[in-house]
């Protein structure tokens, strides 16, 4: 049994053929076709999510864990542009989502029909690929036509590289039909199976820039947001053994190693006048999404390497640094697998000037966290310690994000966030579709204002017990109170903090969730033991801190680090 209209038919056996197993539903008439043919189809779990917005991140945070394609449907007319935040936040982090979305008849568009918008292409920027399928499927031509979209559409969110694909799909009605007619009776579509492929280094390329970084005196390597298979991390390690090479990471690019500065936002503080001579690089390699530290991407705009070679499987001609040289069209395990056994050591004291400095700034760093006060910098350094080791911690924007790149990583947690476009509004869905994908621990670290924005992330029948989420209080939008300018301006802070005067803890009860709440060292402590102990649901720990010592203490944090 399935639908009788064959495109919404077609999608549903396609997908599973494809090994699509999830979709996330939206509720709504005119997808009916397709919740009908999704809902019956074999070997692909259906989930209804209510919030459009919501749902999309949830699909957002599954398809990031599980690395493959989540389908994500919903009806016509305003529901898709609910969709948008989270396809821009998928296009940019490289998340594969199949987005499905029923449309009126073409014929409606702008004649006064309700839920009739233009709807076709409408979030092309940020799609990979977008694709009408036929409304009318009578005759062979039609549906083959049909089916070779379908296929492509679906392969597109993996190759060349991940992302998201739309398919729009107008139906008129009757919408609720159904069919017990095997699927070759009404002239199915052949399943088209995609191969897949590898690219590499041409020799006499891959012999010219072994050549470069045999030679070269100051190399520096730095990492974006990604996961990286176990085999890269040990090529870059032996890569970052030769004194020629620095290799810089963040939380987020999930490369932690004693042979890689793991903090950037916190060694650069120390370069200075005196040093920065000696520690410009002169050939930037950089593999990976987004990069959270703006002072690295400050202090490399003014240093501009004489070479920026980016290593990307997409070819995008990421310019972030406005140096680049040359575009490295491979995968960066290729890139690095290829080069590094190559690459000869020089004479060169650049990898361990670095190191040097990264050791001062820890000293420092460990000092100025032991007299200060509880405050958001404190906080973030117990939870570093505190989270369980081997588990999954989502960052929200953009207070945790930040604090999380100034603490050592050591016990192979594995860190997201939403990066790609930074936003604060989906933080909270996408760990709940992350936590639902793995069944494994998953910690949520966010603050007030994008706890408070995206509550309907628990409006929803599929929370894992294994969220943890902490919600780190002082008083929405302290990051405004650092950030130079709006800081000087009492008038207009308002507006850019943005105060909720939201009761979280009556939120967070009116969701029926665990809730916890910590306003000093040990109160933290003891909330942490009772947020990890086990529960039925979600666990939310509401952690209080001034909203003035915060920013205060961590302008001082970085005064210190300089001296």
């Amino acid at each position: 049994m399935t639908s009788d209209l064959f495109a919404a038919a077609e999608l549903a056996r396609l997908c599973a053929a494809k090994g699509v197993k999830h979709a996330v539903i939206s509720p709504g008439s005119r997808s009916a076709p397709l919740v009908i043919a999704f809902n019956q189809q074999a070997g692909i779990q259906c989930l209804r999510v209510v919030d459009e917005r919501s749902a999309a991140f949830f699909a957002l945070g599954m398809a990031q864990q599980l690395h493959a394609p989540v389908a994500l449907i919903c009806t016509s007319g305003s529901a898709v542009l609910n969709y948008g935040p989270a396809i821009a936040e998928a296009y940019y982090q490289r998340v594969p989502l199949l987005v499905i979305t029923a449309d009126r008849p073409e014929e409606w568009v702008d004649q006064g029909e309700g839920q009739a918008i233009r709807q076709q292409g409408v979030l092309a920027l940020h799609m990979k690929r977008s694709v009408q399928l036929p409304r009318i499927t009578d005759d062979e031509l039609a549906r083959w036509h049909c089916g070779r979209l379908i296929n492509e559409a679906i392969d597109a969110t993996l190759l060349p590289v991940p992302g998201p694909v739309h398919v729009n799909v107008p139906f008129a009605e009757p919408l609720y039909g159904r069919t017990d007619k095997e699927a070759d009776e009404r002239g199915t579509s052949r399943l088209i199976a995609p191969v897949m492929t590898e690219s590499f280094i041409l020799p006499d390329h891959a012999r010219w820039l072994i050549g470069q970084l045999s030679a070269c005196k100051k190399v520096m390597v730095l990492a974006g947001q990604g996961e990286w298979s176990e085999g890269m991390r040990k090529q870059l390690v032996q890569f970052a053994s030769l004194p020629q090479v620095t290799v810089h990471t963040e939380a987020t690019s999930n490369l932690d190693d004693t042979a890689f500065i793991t903090c950037i936002d916190r060694v650069i503080e120390a370069v200075s006048g005196k040093n920065e001579k000696d520690l410009r690089p002169e050939l930037l390699i950089t593999f990976g999404g987004a990069v959270v530290s703006k002072r690295i991407k400050a202090l490399l705009r003014k240093w501009k390497p004489a070479q920026h070679w980016n290593v990307d499987a997409g070819q995008r001609h990421y310019d972030t640094y406005q140096s680049l040289t040359h575009d490295i069209a491979v995968s960066p395990e290729i890139f690095f697998a290829q080069l590094a056994q190559g690459v000869q050591p020089n004479e060169s004291f650049y990898g361990q000037a670095w190191k040097m400095m990264d050791e001062s700034t820890r000293g420092r760093h460990n000092r100025i966290l032991a007299a200060a006060p509880f405050c958001d910098l404190t906080v973030l350094n117990t939870l570093n310690d505190r989270i369980p080791g081997d588990s999954a911690v989502q960052l929200a924007n953009s207070t945790p994000a930040r604090y999380a790149q100034l603490f050592d990583r050591v016990r192979g947690i594995r860190w997201y966030g939403n990066r790609g476009t930074s936003g604060i509004d989906g933080c909270t869905s996408t760990a709940v579709g992350a936590a639902f994908a793995t069944q494994k621990l998953t910690t949520l670290i966010t603050g007030d204002t994008a706890f408070c924005y995206d509550s309907n992330a628990f409006w929803n029948d599929h929370l894992s017990p294994y969220l943890k989420v902490i919600v780190i209080d002082n008083g929405g939008g302290n990051i405004f109170r650092y950030i130079e300018g709006p800081d000087k301006d009492p008038d207009l802070l308002p507006w850019f903090e943005a105060p909720h005067g939201r009761d979280i803890e009556k939120l967070v009860k009116s969701f029926y969730l665990p809730y916890f709440q910590a306003n000093d060292h040990a109160t933290l402590d003891v909330g942490l033991d009772k947020l990890y102990a086990d529960h039925d649901k979600p666990a939310v720990l509401h952690v209080l801190t001034d909203a003035r010592t915060s920013p205060e203490v961590l302008r001082s944090y970085f005064n210190q680090l300089r001296t």
